[in-house]
């Protein structure tokens, strides 16, 4: 017999170990989740009831109790924030955001949530697994939920975290058809195959009592196929999850402020990249920034390593050129050796900061029967399993809710029992009669009869005498009344929280508290659910981190909105040639914390935040959409298409308004340009006139001094040709000749 892989053999000596550890606890759940489902009796109760003629009636309390907690902590899907640590984009950090939502409605993450919160009920823990599958979405893969049953996960039972986070190995273990592992590991079939049925999981048997035929537990199929036309084993696969110190290297380079976190292989990868190292007159320069070296570079290759600067005799701009600057044309004091370097030489000499360092991983190993599967790091820092820890007492084995309504649970039925028993006996009543009165058989058929009866009897015998039952006191319906609501109150739900006031018990007043929108909260279940989410936020990130490196678009649906929104992640940005120097939205750098928001998943009291809507839609801070979404009005998008139609309206009649005065402006500004032109006019008509006027004036004067000057002239000449007359005559007089 070949003897069994090491990995395999310390498997199932952990199996065994943690299984025996486990076993009560594992009975307790198994008898939990039984009497939840109805069984409520166990076999010697049920024979003994139907012995003194009674039926073990059920009257179970708790299944709807149960399924209310459900409805409360599940109402709404949870909403997930991302933070960053340091300072990062914003953007990348709505990214995750975005990508958490966008895995949680891949796998029906509401669903997986009921499944684990019903297990945190009845079982004392809850378990959501995430795992990366590199089969989906054509081979790009996609990360994973499943809600896992607890009686399938072994727990290390020295671990005392509520999350189980410091155990040294969490196993699960299920049984699973041939036919489906193969179909699940098509690439594994061979060893599929040549694996050998092994007994390693503890067994879940049943304790208690059927009266309808429960099935609680899984199908057992091993033994049971063999009249089936093609024969399929049913084999154990085991997962056994272990932490383990990985060697990684931060880098820090001074020279760019880049920090980087690199394993072995990508740490060699970066000591091969080229950096540059130049010598002017002020010292030496580091350069390690890609494009920068790969401009330095060309440089060198182009005009050798060392280079000084010159004026363009043509164009008087500064030049390259090869050589120191006592070369002619050169500008003095521009010399530069260029020396080409490695990131590795800069980390010899300690100018770049390398700091080996120890991470935590999560090794995967994988076995089906006596056969190991296959062995894998996942990149991630804890568990895989979350688990939601209900009533937990440090150590791996809660207590669950059930279990502590169990006693008020039996108490409700056996006193259900006496009232149907009490009603029994007071529709059939016993008679006392002397012995050989009368036909005994024939009495009883006539008394059994319902409605009026008439019965013959002997009074010389004895006076028949009726013994009727003692009536039942009205504080045996009062107590079962109050069995009930311990029972809601102590898995955590009120009459309360779903609006009937009048229905809480008084005695539970101010046990319910209130959120910032008037919601009732449960204190201790939402805060285990809401801490198993984050717990599981931060396994998805890692997955994320470690996965989605490739860029991705992904189909985000919002609230409240038809169409889903495109998110692009890890989007490569090129330079001109085509070198990829950063990336959109790169999930893989950083450190964030993706929480659940608070009570986001919880009822809320839909009046309190309509009132809370209005007062920021009154602000201005969200429209009339967001309003709306939050309210009862059924054809929302009628009223806002009847809104945008209305407001299309409005704005079309005020903008006719704005038109009709624009116009009446218009008309009044060209009748007064009218009026201003037509005294223009007048104006200019009037100036013409005394233009012409004074033209006339200015010829007429003009006429006037000229004739005048003629008339002067005329006047000189008549005294200048009097004045020779008269010397002519005084001449002659005197005698002078």
């Amino acid at each position: 017999m070949a003897e069994k892989p090491r990995e395999v053999k310390i498997t199932e000596d952990l199996l065994r170990e943690y299984s025996g550890a486990r076993t009560e606890w594992a009975g307790q759940a198994v008898e939990d989740n039984e009497f939840r489902n109805g069984k409520q009796w166990t076999d010697e109760q049920i024979k003994s009831l139907r012995a003194r003629a009674q039926e073990p009636l059920v009257v179970n309390v708790i299944y709807p109790a149960v399924e209310q907690a459900k409805a409360l902590l599940t109402t709404h899907r949870p909403r997930f924030q991302c933070i960053a640590r340091e300072d990062s984009d914003t953007g990348t950090a709505r990214a995750i955001s975005d990508l958490m939502s966008y895995v949680w409605d891949l796998n029906d993450g509401n669903v997986k949530l009921k499944q684990a919160i019903d297990d945190y009920y009845v079982k004392g823990m809850g378990v959501l697994c995430a795992y990366f599958d590199p089969m989906c979405d054509f081979g790009k893969g996609e990360i994973k939920l499943e809600a896992v049953d607890p009686l399938d996960v072994y727990i290390d039972p020295s671990a005392k975290d509520p999350f189980c986070q410091d155990a040294n190995h969490i196993i699960i273990g299920k049984r699973v058809m041939e036919s489906q592992l193969i179909h699940d590991y098509p690439e594994y079939a061979e060893i599929i195959k040549e694996s050998t049925e092994t007994s390693m999981l503890a067994e879940k048997s049943t304790s208690r009592g059927k009266l309808l035929d429960e099935a609680t537990i899984p199908y057992d199929n091993r033994g049971r196929l063999s009249g089936t036309l093609e024969q399929d084993r049913e084999l154990e696969l085991c997962q056994r999850y272990t932490k383990v110190k990985i060697s990684y290297i931060r880098i820090y380079d001074p020279f760019s402020a880049e920090e980087k976190i690199l394993d072995e292989n990508q740490y060699e990868e970066y000591q091969k990249e080229p950096a540059v190292m130049l010598n002017d007159k002020d010292g030496e320069k580091i350069i390690t920034e890609i494009n920068e070296v790969r401009k330095w570079l060309g440089i060198a290759n182009e005009h050798g390593n060392l280079i000084s600067m010159a004026l363009d005799p043509e164009t008087g701009q500064e030049m390259i050129i090869p050589g120191a600057s006592l070369e002619p044309n050169s500008i003095a004091g521009t010399t530069i050796e260029i020396t080409p370097i490695t990131k590795g030489n800069l980390i010899n000499d300690e100018r770049i900061v390398a700091v080996e360092t120890l991470r935590t991983h999560i090794r995967c190993f994988v076995s089906v029967g006596d056969k190991e599967l296959y062995t894998v790091v996942k990149p991630i820092e804890n568990y895989p399993c979350v688990i939601f820890m209900n009533g937990h007492n440090r150590n791996p084995f809660p207590m669950s809710d059930v279990r502590h309504v169990k006693n008020l649970q039996q108490y409700i039925n056996k006193v259900r029992s006496l009232i149907v028993a009490h009603a029994s006996s007071s529709t059939n009543v016993k008679l006392l009669i002397p012995r050989g009165s009368m036909n005994k058989q024939k009495l009883e058929e006539e008394w059994g009869r319902a409605g009026t009866a008439v019965v013959e009897f002997d009074p010389e015998l004895g006076q028949p005498i009726v013994a009727g039952p003692v009536p039942l006191p009205n504080e045996l319906y009062k107590n079962e009344a109050d069995a009930k609501a311990d029972i809601e109150k102590i898995l955590g739900i009120y009459a309360l929280m779903q609006g009937d006031q009048s229905a809480a018990p008084q005695t539970y007043k101010g046990t319910v508290a209130l959120d910032e929108f008037g919601q009732r909260r449960i204190r201790s279940k939402k805060d285990d659910i809401e801490a198993g989410l984050n717990m599981l936020g931060k396994v998805v990130i890692d997955y994320i981190q470690g996965y989605y490196t490739d860029e991705k678009i992904i189909r985000i649906l919002r609230p409240n909105r038809k169409e889903p929104d495109e998110q692009q992640i890890n989007m490569p940005i090129t330079d001109i040639s085509g070198y990829i120097v950063g990336r959109t939205n790169d999930v893989t750098v950083g450190k964030y914390d993706l929480v659940v928001v608070s009570g986001s998943t919880l009822p809320s009291n839909r009046w309190a935040r309509f009132e809370y809507y209005k007062e920021l839609y009154q602000l201005g801070v969200i429209d009339q959409v967001e309003l709306l979404s939050q309210t009862d009005v059924a054809d929302m998008e009628g009223v806002m298409a009847r809104k945008g139609q209305l407001q299309q309206a409005m704005q079309q009649i005020q903008s006719q308004e704005e038109q009709i005065k624009k116009l009446q402006g218009d008309l009044q500004t060209a009748q007064r340009e009218s009026v201003h032109d037509r005294k223009r006019i007048e104006v200019k008509e009037f100036e013409v006139k005394l233009a012409k006027a004074e033209a006339k004036a200015e010829m007429a004067t003009q006429l006037y001094q000229t004739r005048l000057s003629d008339e002067i002239r005329n006047i000189r000449e008549d005294a200048k040709r009097i004045e020779k007359q008269d010397a002519k005559s005084t001449k002659k007089i005197v005698g002078i000749k």
